[in-house]
């Protein structure tokens, strides 16, 4: 499975579920809004003795994590075996279906770090020639690294040694010293729809959580109705060419997400999937067919009123 700004939800699926996830959210969204100018800074901080240490170290991690696909059947043919028959298998399946979704990602670091270079950084490539491979310069090979590496440290988080996680966020830290701080301008790419939904996010007290958990429960039985929403969403994001910000939006939804209260199990029992409905639907609002739209407000309507 590989990561795509396109199927941005995915990615903000697992980062979200990740105990530093946010923190891989920004790395993200710093490498989506970075110019040619901030690239020379990272790249200007890019060492490769350190980094080819540390992902030895990285490489080891990343083959000891099973694919969620695999994980995800072991729990389901396990119960099946033990317990056929049995009334209660189904919600047991069920709970163990989530406890995985809490630890398991859909697809790997290695995916994360072709993200950051192929996609994000795709502007930074010549069209191919002929077949052959694009091409790009070794500036722009090295910004991506170290923004690569930033993102994999928080992504791996405690998968990792302490010194190995520092010696992968080192360069892109220091680099975020000497740049501007990112801030507000990041909201510059984001409807004002998806803006009031993040700040919604961010200020969530106990009874406003408790209210989202019992629409997402409420609206399960319409799953493949919201399927259908969410692919009509995206393919209206990808018609109009907002593939990108559609993405900074879904990071930023990440962040807000944790900021405001909600934590691995929300997003495995159903909640990620309400918030990033909602999202996608106002990155498109005004292309988005009426009855779409709706499908895809309807929890966060029944949680906070439209």
């Amino acid at each position: 499975m590989h990561y795509s700004l396109v199927s941005s939800p995915v990615l903000g699926f697992d980062l979200v579920r990740l105990p530093a996830g946010d923190s891989a959210a920004d790395v993200v969204i710093r490498a989506l809004q970075a110019g040619p100018g901030e690239l020379d800074v990272f790249a200007s901080r890019h060492d490769a003795a350190a980094r080819s240490a540390a992902w030895e170290v990285v490489r080891a991690a990343v083959a000891e994590v099973r694919p969620l696909t695999d994980v995800l059947s072991d729990v389901a043919n396990g119960l099946l075996e033990r317990e056929f028959g049995d009334a209660g298998a189904a919600d047991r399946l069920e709970d163990g279906v989530v406890r995985v979704l809490q630890a398991s990602t859909v697809a790997d670091a290695d995916a994360l770090v072709r993200l950051v270079h192929h996609d994000v950084l795709d502007w930074t490539w010549t069209l191919p020639v002929e077949g052959g491979p694009g091409l790009r310069t070794e500036g722009a090979a090295r910004a991506a690294d170290v923004l690569a590496d930033a993102a994999v440290s928080a992504y791996l988080g405690d998968r990792l040694p302490a010194e190995v996680r520092r010696a992968l966020a080192g360069p892109y830290l220091s680099a975020c010293r000497e740049l501007a701080p990112a801030g507000a301008p990041e909201l510059d790419d984001v409807p004002a729809g998806v803006a009031a939904v993040l700040d919604r996010l961010t200020r969530l007290d106990g009874t406003d959580r408790a209210c989202l958990r019992a629409a997402a429960d409420g609206d399960r039985a319409v799953g493949g109705e919201w399927a259908a929403a969410v692919h009509e969403a995206s393919w209206a994001v990808h018609l109009s060419g907002r593939t990108r910000s559609a993405a900074v939006a879904q990071l930023l939804a990440v962040r807000a997400f944790r900021a405001g209260g909600l934590d691995a199990a929300d997003a495995a029992g159903g909640l990620w999937n309400l918030v990033s409905g909602v999202v996608h639907a106002e990155v498109v609002a005004d292309l988005l067919p009426g009855e779409a739209r709706d499908v895809l407000l309807r929890p966060w309507d029944a949680a906070f009123g439209r």
